[in-house]
């Protein structure tokens, strides 16, 4: 699970009890929930009490964070710095050249992007100890949903849970909640797949990724459903730079094997993403990719709505 002296943030809690403490540990990802935990679990390292041993805000100058990081705790051994805000990196870097042995420094990196892509690790100083906290595996969620059902006395199956992590596009917070909520309904009884698809409003990524499928498999129908379906709930405005990321890295995988790379797709996506290209032409590929840019600056400038725009590039890339 380790890589670039990192590491994923399902093995976070084992490090911290069982690894050397690192001076800095940088958490980056795409899951806001996933971040706010690796911090709370990080800051839990600090000597009671904890108001005089964390100290968690935005510093007005690497010189000030430098010199928090430099104070010795009170009544332990450990202080925990948790630095919100703009990080001077290069200071950091200097910093853990000889960092004070007592201080841990947290950096919470929030990157978001696309469900059909993961952050790479960013570059962080020498020293630094990355935690991925982009999305989890359904096989990681599978189990904390299952035990948060069996708390509140009901039962959930594997075809649940996969449709549950799919309409919530992975995030653990909208999981957690919609997980609480069917489970209260169901108390005492089994959550099923269907109970799911009734209760959860499909993530606007998610409605997008299957709007995609249908598009690759010319289902013209299905597609323009999801279309209407996205203008009632307001979904549309996303959809295009979705759309666009999708297609253009299918044109990318298509003109070039390992075109892919630049736009940091990773090796297994790369391989979805070829699959998916061959059912097309490239010149057609080329056809969709210009379609949605010129759709989307017609409906930006007022010269049809957001929904004609989506419609009439639906209609086109669909056809057979």
């Amino acid at each position: 699970m380790y890589y670039n002296g990192g590491m994923e943030f399902a093995e976070l809690k084992k490090s911290l009890k069982t690894q050397s403490i690192s001076a800095c540990y940088c958490c980056y990802g795409d899951d806001e929930y996933l971040l706010s935990r690796a911090v709370a679990l990080i800051k839990d390292l600090a000597a009671p009490p904890a108001e005089f041993n964390v100290a968690d805000k935005e510093f007005g100058s690497a010189r000030d964070l430098i010199d928090e990081l430099m104070q010795l705790p009170v009544m332990g051994e450990r202080r925990v710095v948790v630095a919100r805000g703009k990080i001077d990196m290069a200071a950091v870097g200097e910093y853990l050249k000889s960092p004070n042995p007592s201080a841990v420094l947290v950096i919470a990196d929030y990157i978001p992007h696309d469900s059909w892509n993961r952050a790479s690790v960013p570059a962080y100083p020498n020293g630094a100890t990355a935690v991925d906290c982009n999305r989890l595996d359904v096989k990681y969620v599978s189990a904390f949903v299952k035990k948060q059902a069996a708390d509140i006395g009901a039962e959930i199956g594997d075809k649940a849970i996969n449709a549950l992590y799919a309409r919530c596009g992975g995030y653990m917070a909208r999981i957690s909640q919609e997980a609480e909520k069917l489970c209260l309904l169901k108390s005492g009884g089994e959550i099923t797949e269907a109970d799911v698809i009734a209760e959860v409003r499909a993530d606007t990524e998610f409605v997008v990724f299957e709007l995609t499928d249908c598009i690759i498999n010319r289902d013209c129908c299905r597609a323009l459903e999801i279309v209407d379906g996205m203008a009632k709930n307001n979904d549309l405005v996303a959809a295009f730079t979705l759309l666009y990321n999708r297609f253009k890295k299918m044109f990318a995988v298509a003109v070039d094997a390992d075109g892919g790379a630049a736009l940091g797709i990773k090796p297994y996506m790369a391989k979805k993403l070829r699959e998916e290209s061959s059912k097309f032409t490239k010149q057609k590929l080329k056809a969709i990719v210009d379609k949605l840019a010129e759709v989307d600056y017609m409906y930006k400038t007022g010269v049809i709505s957001q929904y004609d725009a989506l419609y009439s590039f639906v209609a086109e890339s669909a056809a057979r």
